[in-house]
């Protein structure tokens, strides 16, 4: 199994701007000699092999190590790759063209050597390599374990951390087990999983209020963005403060989507499945403004909605226990009825059938309509299970109100309260009137 090992950089920091800073001019000297060639070439699109061939005239002489050299030349070819297969989608997605200063420096597997629990990166001949001491589980670890290293610098803590690539050699066991588990996924909810005996709903409120904290304070330092001077100091550190808000927010997302994908995992372990099913919400939030489908609060919550990393998560999890996967499409599996079929539209958690009467939890029945697809190719052909577990893999930290003044109005009329001579309590005096 590949896996990514993170431990931290203990190299000085002026040591680690300047690799970084090498791998973002030899990025951007290939960004540079590639549009150039392309306007007066007559618009021809170099490829990675022929335009290695002349870079290293242009850019001239590096410290890095030579397949280094190379993969910051490869990132932009990266790059290039992944705009094609967007632009397939959205037309206005466009081809990299920013210069970058600072880009990760990546040392593939010929750069690295492991000498007595500690790493060797080479660099250019020349110059000293670098050592960085491994941890008791990876020093461990043959040397053809390690596959690529790379110097990642966090906007989040505002230091540099090692991104190790390892391939443990460990093949996964496909599971005995023959059950089929679904899951709906939710942008309450992330996830709801049933075989049909059992429900679990996994609760993650969290993740939405991390959306909604990111969502509100970008919007406060852009709106203080556009009021400064482009390039002066007050509109540089409004700039490197949204960054740095937005990579918190994101390794926080990051680790409630492991948790959830996690958990997810460990209910399909515990229903005996040997195949998980997950709904495909991929195009939800296509068209949803030409076609008036949805307000522009509820547009911001779907396309914020990281339900394609949740997928990517279970996907690579279920599958180091022996577990597969599948997509299968979701429409109406919300909306239908188990019981007679009939269309009804969910209002919050709560599914009521107007036909019928039926009445349970909005997730339960998604859930149930995909396994009934899966297993019949039908919906409506299977009952959701009456009893349901919540289960909440993210806790949150509790918060101390006893010092807290929740009551209404007394935050905005403070000598309302006086202390009072039973411990722990309050008591509240009329105001007199002005």
């Amino acid at each position: 199994m590949i896996r990514v090992q993170i431990i931290a950089c203990t190299l000085p920091a002026d040591q680690t701007r300047a690799l970084n800073r090498e791998s973002g001019r030899v990025y951007s000297a290939t960004l540079v000699h590639h549009y150039r060639v392309y306007r007066m070439a007559g618009k021809v699109w170099l490829s990675p092999r022929k335009h290695d061939r002349v870079l290293k005239a242009f850019c001239g002489p590096s410290f890095l190590h030579a397949h280094s050299y190379q993969a910051a030349q490869q990132d932009f070819y990266e790059a290039c790759k992944t705009a094609k297969a967007l632009k397939q989608r959205n037309p206005l997605a466009r081809y990299p063209y920013k210069r970058k200063y600072y880009h990760t420096t990546t040392w593939k597997n010929t750069g690295i050597t492991v000498v007595e629990g500690r790493m060797r990166l080479a660099l250019a001949r020349g110059h000293e390599p670098i050592w960085v001491a491994l941890p008791d589980h990876l020093a461990m670890l043959p040397a053809t374990a390690f596959r690529q290293v790379q110097l990642v610098y966090s906007h989040a803590t505002k230091r540099s951390c090692w991104h190790i690539t390892l391939d443990d050699g460990l093949v996964p066991q496909p599971t005995p087990h023959t059950g089929i588990m679904a899951v709906d996924l939710g942008e309450i909810h992330p996830a709801a999983c049933t075989n049909g005996a059992q429900a679990t709903i996994i609760c993650c409120r969290a993740l939405r209020a991390n959306a909604q904290h990111r969502n509100k304070k970008t919007a406060d330092l852009q709106e203080m963005i556009a009021r400064c001077t482009p390039g002066s100091r007050r509109w540089k550190k409004l700039v490197a403060s949204r960054k740095r808000l937005q990579a918190q927010t994101d390794s926080r997302q990051r680790d409630m989507l492991h948790k959830v994908s996690r958990a997810v995992v460990q209910e399909a372990q515990a229903m005996q499945a040997g195949t998980i099913v997950i709904g495909d919400v991929r195009d939800i939030a296509d068209k949803t403004k030409t076609d008036k489908r949805l307000s522009r609060e509820n547009r911001q919550k779907i396309s914020h909605w990281p339900h394609g990393q949740l997928r990517q998560y279970i996907t690579y999890k279920a599958a180091a226990v022996g577990i597969r996967t599948e997509l299968i499409n979701e429409a109406y599996t919300s909306k239908t009825c188990p019981i007679c079929g009939a269309l009804n539209k969910p209002k919050g958690r709560h599914y009521s059938c107007s036909a019928c009467g039926f009445v349970g939890h909005r997730d339960n029945v998604g859930s149930t309509n995909i396994l009934s697809k899966h297993q019949t190719g039908k919906l409506a052909q299977m009952v959701p299970c009456k009893a349901i577990t919540y289960r909440h893999p993210v806790r949150r930290a509790s918060v101390v109100r006893s010092d807290k003044r929740h009551v209404a109005g007394v935050s905005q009329n403070p000598h309302l309260i006086s202390p009072s001579a039973n411990a722990g309590l309050v008591r509240l005096e009329e105001s007199p009137r002005l």
